[in-house]
């Protein structure tokens, strides 16, 4: 199971994402996660609205 760090959708925190398999659509399938960030908000939705966090050098 793959985890990396996102923005929270709602708050803009650091958030966890975990793979959240595929769901059917009308344009074929599409790629979910579930998403929990820092101070607790958490999410299940389509892959292609989070925004990556970039790693610090």
């Amino acid at each position: 199971m793959e985890t990396n760090l996102v923005d929270c959708p709602e708050c803009g925190l650091p958030a966890t994402r975990r793979e959240g398999g595929r769901l059917p659509s009308t344009d074929g399938p599409v790629e979910h996660v579930h998403v929990r960030c820092v101070i607790g908000h958490r999410f299940f939705g389509p892959s292609d609205i989070l925004l990556h966090r970039r790693r610090p050098r």
